[in-house]
């Protein structure tokens, strides 16, 4: 007789992808992750991290479209009822209907016709077969019970769901069949069946009564015993679902985890099944829902604070912002699917709307969604949701008091003291907390800042201050502890998109602009043809170089440079180390005016006859570049914003259904005279039309006022790595730069001097299309907390987790598909080799052989009996270290590798190939 642990791999082998989670290498698996979810809209960058999740087919049509390849999606399917929104239901004879269980409102189904077998498998299973499922979960097996009250009514009922389940596998003998409940009808059919469900183990849900309840020990006794039959008798996995209201999340995991305790595979989460539950593992949420003032449309999000301010700490946190304006709130739950929200409303609210934030803001407290104010009107904070949130307000009569700090967190003054003046001031006092931030005046105190209860909050002007004299803004209070502790977010690894095996992303990006401009450089070329030859052919890493196409066309601007133009372009693009971007056709100065207009409003180059157009903008540049620069095969990979860089949805989706990645936009340009992480930017906006990326840093203009002088500022783009670097990093190095930066001779020694800077640096060389995928991917990975430590899902191109040193160690030899890590005084940068991988930790840091960097990604890992094996992928000669391998034969493509040098427990090593298939440590 097989163990359970043997039945519960071999079920979860049996799931797309998941043989490389039953591999030896890997950490022992309990239990295959199984979720339930039944509502619209499915979160299936959460749900990924499950082996297997049951769903709504009316809500998802098609399993193949989520496209995930480690996670197998089940229907549900009634038999024992119909509800009457089912598209078969009206087909239904009435004769076959037996009464109603009112407190689902669906109508009962007698089994017992002879018709229904057939009338089942033809007209509810062969529609889900047809669009892609395969695992069909049978609810409602003892809704009989409801009208069959006799022994023999009883059993002409149970033998009409066999023959259901008898015609279901004969139509469809692969078919997988999870039975919920259906007790009384295993002994006959046991072998047809996957795996047995039952609800209410624990904790349960009263339907008729709409309450919560514990489920009485007589009741749990009975069910207890039908399950462990079911698990011993017939040797079938157990899936246990009980109910817990969302915001009793600390209820729901110890519920989970007593489920787990007797051999069940527990999910507990809403009896509605629309909530992100707890299961074998608990994903992570790691999206925060920013609620802003409303916008007048979709451009000015770009320049809103939260955007502008907070999607940076937020990032470097790990988690993605939603943005959503205050009037148009999201009525579904928040439980499960945000780790919490920021409101961050840059102007008062209309009080009718002001009301409904309030009502909305107090439900999530009531939830026990975490809330960060940061800067709140004072009237949102007057309101009765002062109450809710312990706060009380008073304004005391006018005095010339000065006001005083009398209590001060070490999470302010982070980048500038408070500076207190006496208009901010009224009393201000919490009913519990900790103040971060107490002012008095007199007889009068303020709590500018408080960690409280149901989050946290900072009043102006002690979030974020504007300096006098156009010297840009500076955050009073840590943004990143803040943020952290207001929102109770957890110590967990987050995706890091700044490192790939444990070295600094470093990639060139140059847009296109004044590719025709005469050089001020020794023999005045075009300043195309000085990027070709004193960029391209002298600096061999990956590039990605993009052109305007009015300004090379013999049919734009210059036909007469035009011949000259594009065989400089021509040269460039086939470059092994240059990729190809358009920079558009007219490069449109301000997107949103430009669409809007006639095209003769100056907002973009000025082209006789020429009205702005958006596809001719995007794809007629790319056609052009592909149709006369591009080698034969070499396509456009990526298309660089233009002007103002903010583009709108229209744009976006436009570049998505094309197939090219896009990127620009983001003003991250912090200094030694400007040293604040106000001027580092996130990762990028989303829009309805897609992700627009940020470039990691700016351009040479912004460092030569406006190309105004001194030319040789772009130089000070180092102070801006270095600012990024340190104490946390939070960009990689990205050499950005236009075209028109090598007409002067300043400009050119600085671009010199900032690739010098660049290449003398440990990093890893990447294309910024590389850097693209990576955000994109961090906008959807799942981390997920298990028994044993965390899972990772959909790392497809985003291959670094970082984890701080007080969480531990990743074990390597316990985890899968860790293929090393480095570790630093406050973080490590752990190296995935998989899309998917389970991570163990351990205290300290482990002594056995591991790859600690690599300037390459590691394209695929494994554990080998004799060692370790890595495929290794990098743009630029290949350079890796390992440590505590001194006792290794190391090999790559088969040859013996000898390290170029070895330091304490450190080897180093050199190859003049780019790429190691692969790379191996025998250590055995």
């Amino acid at each position: 007789m097989k163990s359970l642990l043997a039945l519960l791999l071999s079920m979860l082998a049996s799931f797309p992808g998941a043989g490389a989670l039953a591999a030896p290498a890997g950490p022992a698996i309990a239990s295959p992750a199984v979720a339930f979810y039944y509502g619209a809209n499915p979160p299936w960058n959460e749900l990924q991290a499950f082996d297997l999740v049951v769903v709504d087919p009316d809500h998802v049509p098609d399993p193949k479209l989520p496209a995930l390849p480690h996670t197998r999606l089940a229907a549900y399917v009634a038999v024992g009822e119909v509800q009457p929104s089912r598209p078969y239901a009206s087909a239904i004879p009435k004769a076959w209907l037996r009464g109603e269980n009112k407190d689902w409102g669906s109508r009962l189904i007698d089994q017992s016709r002879p018709e229904w077998p057939r009338f089942f498998t033809d007209s509810i299973i062969t529609p889900l077969w047809n669009s892609g499922y395969r695992t069909f979960f049978l609810d409602t097996l003892d809704s009989y019970q409801l009208f069959a009250k006799t022994p023999a009514e009883r059993a002409l009922q149970e033998a009409g769901m066999v023959a259901v389940v008898d015609a279901l596998k004969q139509r469809y003998p692969q078919a997988k069949l999870i039975f919920n409940r259906g007790f009384e009808i295993l002994p006959r059919t046991h072998a047809q069946v996957e795996a047995v469900v039952a609800e209410s183990l624990f904790q349960g849900y009263d339907a008729g009564k709409t309450r919560y309840t514990t489920v009485p020990e007589a009741d749990r006794e009975w069910l207890l015993g039908q399950l462990q039959r079911a698990r011993d008798e017939f040797h079938l996995p157990v899936i246990a679902i009980d109910y817990v209201p969302s915001a009793k999340r600390e209820l729901a995991r110890e519920t989970a985890r007593r489920i787990t305790a007797l051999g069940f595979i527990p999910w507990v989460a809403t009896p509605d099944l629309t909530t992100l539950g707890v299961g074998a593992i608990e994903v992570m949420p790691r999206r925060v829902l920013v609620v802003h003032s409303p916008l007048r449309d979709e451009y000015e999000l770009r320049l809103d604070a939260p955007l502008r301010f907070g999607a940076l700490p937020l990032n470097h946190l790990g988690y993605v912002p939603d943005y959503v304006d205050s009037n148009h709130l999201p009525a579904q739950s928040l439980a499960g699917r945000y780790a919490g929200v920021v409101v961050w409303l840059t102007k008062d609210t209309e009080a009718r709307e002001r009301q409904k934030l309030i009502a909305w803001l107090g439900r999530q407290v009531e939830e026990s969604i975490p809330l960060a104010l940061i800067e709140p009107p004072n009237p949102l904070i007057e309101s009765s949701l002062g109450k809710v949130l312990g706060l009380t307000v008073k304004f005391p009569a006018a005095n010339t008091v000065p006001v005083e700090i009398s209590q001060q967190s070490a999470l302010m003054g982070f980048e500038r003291q408070p500076q207190m003046t006496p208009d901010n001031f009224y009393s201000l006092s919490i009913a519990q907390g900790r103040s971060l931030l107490t002012l008095k005046r007199g007889e009068g105190q303020q709590v500018a800042a408080a960690l409280m209860p149901w989050g946290g909050y900072v009043i102006a002007p002690y979030g974020v201050i504007t300096l006098p004299g156009d010297s840009g803004n500076r955050w009073v209070i840590d943004p990143f502890g803040f943020l952290k502790q207001a929102l109770r977010l957890p110590e967990m690894p987050v995706p890091d998109v700044t490192t790939e095996t444990g070295r600094r992303l470093f990639m060139v990006h140059m847009d296109g602009d004044g590719f025709v401009s005469r050089s001020e450089l020794p023999g005045n070329q075009l300043a195309g043809e000085v990027v070709r030859d004193r960029v391209v052919n002298k600096y061999p890493v990956p590039m990605t170089i993009s052109v305007i196409e009015a300004e090379l066309s013999p049919k734009g601007l210059y036909p007469g440079l035009s011949s000259t133009a594009e065989k400089a372009a021509q040269d460039i693009f086939r470059a092994p180390n240059v990729a190809i971007a358009s920079h558009s056709y007219s490069h449109p100065f301000v997107w949103r005016k430009a669409n809007a207009s006639d095209g003769n409003e100056g907002y973009n180059l000025r082209l006789p006859g020429y009205r702005f157009d958006l596809q001719r903008e995007i794809e007629g540049s790319i056609r052009y570049i592909e149709d006369r620069l591009a080698p034969v095969g070499k396509k456009v990979e990526m298309f660089f914003w233009t002007g103002d860089c903010i583009p709108g949805s229209d744009a976006l989706a436009l570049t998505r259904k094309l197939g090219v990645l896009n990127l620009n936009g983001g003003d991250t340009v912090a200094t030694r005279s400007a040293p604040t992480v106000s001027q580092v930017e996130g990762l990028g906006v989303p829009r309805e039309g897609g992700f627009q990326v940020y470039a990691p840093n700016q351009n040479e203009n912004v460092y030569t006022n406006n190309w105004q002088g001194p030319f040789y500022g772009f130089e000070r783009v180092i102070e801006t790595f270095e600012f990024t670097e340190t104490p946390r990093r939070l960009k990689p190095i990205d050499i950005y730069f236009h075209t028109y930066l090598t007409t002067k001779l300043a400009g050119m020694k600085s671009l010199d001097k900032v690739f010098a800077y660049a290449m003398a640096q440990e990093t890893t060389p990447v294309f910024v299309s590389d850097y693209a995928r990576q955000v994109l991917d961090f906008q959807s990975m799942a981390i997920a907390r298990t028994p044993s430590g965390w899972r990772v899902r959909g790392a497809s191109n985003l291959r670094t987790l970082r984890l701080p040193v007080s969480m531990g160690f990743p074990d390597v030899q316990k985890s899968q598909a860790i293929a090393g890590y480095r570790a630093g005084p406050v973080d490590s940068y752990v190296h995935l080799g998989n899309d998917a991988a389970e991570l163990v930790l351990r205290a300290t840091e482990s002594v056995t052989p591991r790859l600690l960097s690599a300037n390459a990604k590691v394209e695929s890992f494994e554990a080998t009996p004799e060692g370790q094996r890595w495929h290794l992928v990098g743009n630029v000669p290949l350079k890796f270290t390992l440590t505590h391998a001194e006792a290794c034969r190391v090999r790559a493509g088969g040859h013996d590798l000898t390290p170029t040098r070895r330091a304490a427990n450190l080897s180093y090593y050199e190859l003049k190939s780019h790429v190691a298939r692969p790379l191996e440590a025998i250590c055995r």
